[in-house]
């Protein structure tokens, strides 16, 4: 569980998240609850510490074994981008 301040509080069982990656092709993570979403060009997954998104062209999710949290993925990776939740439209308006 993280808290970022004004991020959303991410609850896992998991308490740490590792990421590998070989020639930019294959890649390995654990600490992942959730796959939100994926696409050829795009994988977005929450981790123990936020928002993960994976963008590049051919990806593909390998395997995920959501009682570990381990993901494998392959494709070609441009770009991997860590993000905060938005905050709710109610804590947004009265700080």
């Amino acid at each position: 569980m993280k808290d970022n301040g004004n991020a959303e509080v991410f609850k896992t069982k998991f308490t740490s998240h590792a990421f590998s990656m070989t020639d930019r092709k294959k890649a390995t993570l654990s600490g992942i609850a959730k796959v939100e979403s994926s696409n050829a060009t795009e994988i977005a997954l929450v981790s123990c510490l936020g928002r993960l998104v994976i963008t590049g062209s051919e990806l593909k999710i390998e395997r995920f074994d959501v009682a570990v949290g381990d993901l494998a993925l392959v494709g070609n990776i441009d770009g991997i981008k860590y993000t905060a939740a938005k905050q709710p439209l109610l804590k947004r308006i009265f700080k």
